[in-house]
């Protein structure tokens, strides 16, 4: 009851954090459930009747006359193809429902490591302070120094095109920012009564950080959690665009494979580049509303 009585306070109170929620959620429905439920698969090719053919036809050399079917190349909507088919005859509906897939897996993956990764080290270096401070945050200075999309080309190219090999260069990239907010909230929290009375009783500068600092840095760590997928999600379209991400049906490849027919076929760029907008909309809409709420500084701000 109380739960279902705190997403009704969020929906009045953040509107457009409901809406972010809202579409975050569809996306992540179906990137996980999609394919199960897919019409086609992601690779199979559809034909249709030729209104070329002839039965009559006896030249060999007209070919389009001589065959009652032919590939469905870019054809428009229909009821079997709501938003038609590609430049392959593939269902470009069932491409978009897999292309879900890849961006959920990599953007949620990779936002959860950078997460976990960045927490743990901002934490140490916050709690810890001296030269062991000193030395994390010039590693993470070096690291924000080099522009992102130069360290993730980088990255990407260090092995074969894989889910996973992506999930960690996106992953390397956010480790800064997370270790910076983690430190911040860290070097205010260990200043605390509570910190103070564990630490007077005996208390190990493992337990203190692990029982008493961890504990008080989710809200913050759900806030970037919840808004870096969103930008995972776009920069996994990024290299998929430039044909550096997984093989298969993925939401950058197929505004890339649309390029070439935006004056016959804008549907191929407008659905993928539509589903990439409203996927990243809603994280950041979301991210920025957890942020009022979890933020007692933000609170009673924003809609």
């Amino acid at each position: 009851m109380l739960v279902f009585t705190s997403l009704a306070w969020f929906a009045r109170r953040k509107k457009l954090a409901t809406i972010g929620a809202v579409f975050a959620a569809a996306v992540v429905v179906v990137g996980v459930f999609g394919p199960y439920v897919a019409p086609y698969g992601d690779d199979d090719v559809f034909s249709e009747e030729n209104p070329h053919y002839d039965p009559d036809n006896e030249d060999p050399t007209n070919l389009q006359a001589s065959n009652p079917t032919r590939l469905a190349l870019l054809s428009g909507p229909s009821w079997e193809h709501p938003l038609g088919t590609d430049e392959f005859g593939r269902d470009l509906l069932t491409r978009m429902v897999h292309g879900a897939r890849l961006s959920v897996t990599v953007g949620v993956s990779a936002s959860a490591v950078a997460a976990m990764i960045g927490a743990v080290i901002g934490i140490i270096s916050g709690y810890l302070g001296g030269t062991v401070d000193l030395a994390i945050q010039r590693i993470i200075d070096a690291l924000l120094a080099i522009p992102a999309l130069v360290l993730l080309l980088l990255l990407v190219q260090t092995g074969e095109p894989s889910t996973q090999l992506t999930i960690v260069a996106l992953a390397v990239l956010g480790v800064g920012p997370v270790t910076r907010l983690v430190r911040s909230a860290t070097l205010v929290l260990r200043a605390e009564v509570f910190v103070e009375a564990a630490r007077s009783i005996g208390a190990g500068q493992g337990r203190i950080m692990g029982r008493h600092i961890a504990p008080n840095v989710v809200g913050p760590m759900i806030v970037i959690f919840s808004a870096s997928i969103g930008t995972n999600i776009l920069a996994e379209a990024g290299l998929s665009f430039l044909n550096l991400s997984v093989p298969g049906p993925s939401w950058g490849g197929m505004v890339a494979d649309g390029r070439a027919f935006l004056d016959s076929k804008p549907m191929m760029s407008l659905a993928a580049g539509g589903a990439i907008t409203l996927a990243v909309l809603g994280f950041n809409l979301l991210g920025d509303g957890l942020r009022d709420v979890l933020d007692p500084r933000q609170r009673g701000s924003g809609l």
